[in-house]
């Protein structure tokens, strides 16, 4: 089984690739793998790797054995991604042009002034590119809130029972709610602070912005426990009121920003007071494991095939920025 989400994991270096194709014009035509007849090119690869793909290693050189693995599981989330495409055009699922200039129109307003455009400037944003992969990622929440999220039904007796049965992840003692925006370099991180301060919605921008698994929820990591995160957040965490942003703070996994939504104090906690979370986190659960098997499910009905010889000759190589 092929791990389908590399962006979800992190890395204690931040790292570049870059990847090197063969140049001869019979291997650029060919694909490396197809789904349903549908083929997936080297530039498709390339340019998926290189503009979707968090770092995915914990040390500071790729060996043979972690280049193939890197460009194995960066394949098949692309495999993945086309057969949920597919699926979304079996059903006649689109996402129409008026859907997406409200989607366009609520992330600028979620930016003051003229901030979307600054920030577009500055990241020097390929406005037309992005447009596309917001409408593509606007179709697969789609399909997946149809097809998945749709059939899952939390009752409070079997909530009850997930907070009996794990009531160790439910501490009573001093916690804060908190969403938090991480990103890899710093003066990103520090730009976003000063929007922030500005008075950006910082949900928004998290699901713009965050390279977290978190981001798609506006960053909200939920409930944590003192005592649990590194220090140096814990700190800040722990001594900020509600409705608070923290200074940039680097960790091993890059530059974070943590907004302080609800802080309890180590009072005794009830069932009231934790039905809401307990809810979303079972449901959470449960959307996890419906994703899981409804994605082995296409994958099983789909005809994929894979060129592993012309996969072996893509290389990578790595530039290191600064920790």
């Amino acid at each position: 089984m092929w791990k389908t989400s590399l962006s979800r994991r992190y890395s204690f270096f931040c790292v570049f690739f870059i990847i090197g194709i063969c140049s001869c014009q019979e291997n650029i035509a060919k694909p490396l793998a197809t789904v349903d007849g549908i083929k997936i090119s080297i530039s498709e690869f390339n340019e998926s790797f290189a503009t979707g793909l968090s770092a995915v290693i914990e040390r500071s050189s790729l060996t043979p054995e972690d280049s193939d693995r890197v460009k194995e599981e960066a394949l098949h989330a692309l495999i993945d991604e086309k057969i949920m495409l597919l699926r979304a055009g079996a059903l006649s699922l689109s996402v129409s042009d008026a859907e997406l200039e409200r989607k366009i129109e609520e992330i600028k307003e979620s930016y003051s002034g003229e901030g979307f455009e600054r920030m577009v400037s500055v990241q020097k944003v390929n406005y037309s590119t992005w447009k596309e992969a917001l409408r593509k990622r606007m179709l697969l929440e789609k399909l997946i809130a149809s097809e998945v999220h749709v059939h899952i039904i939390v009752k409070e007796n079997e909530a009850r029972k997930y907070y009996s049965a794990h009531k160790r992840m439910y501490p009573q003692e001093k916690r804060v709610h908190v969403a938090q925006i991480v990103v890899r370099e710093q003066d990103k991180a520090d730009m976003i602070l000063n929007m922030l301060k500005s008075g950006e919605d910082f949900g928004k921008v998290a699901r713009e912005e965050s390279i977290g698994p978190e981001a798609a929820k506006g960053g909200d990591l939920g409930f944590i426990s003192q005592g649990i995160m590194p220090e140096e957040i814990d700190a800040a965490l722990f001594s900020q009121p509600p409705g608070a942003i923290s200074p940039v703070i680097k960790s091993f996994y890059g530059y974070h920003i943590f907004k302080i939504i609800e802080r309890i104090e180590g009072t005794k906690i009830t069932w009231s007071d934790m039905k809401e979370q307990v809810i979303h986190d079972l449901r959470k659960k449960k959307e996890e494991k419906a994703y899981v098997r409804w994605l082995e499910e296409l994958r099983s009905r789909a005809a994929i095939t894979i060129d592993r010889e012309l996969l072996k000759k893509v290389t990578i190589t790595l530039n290191h920025a600064h920790e």
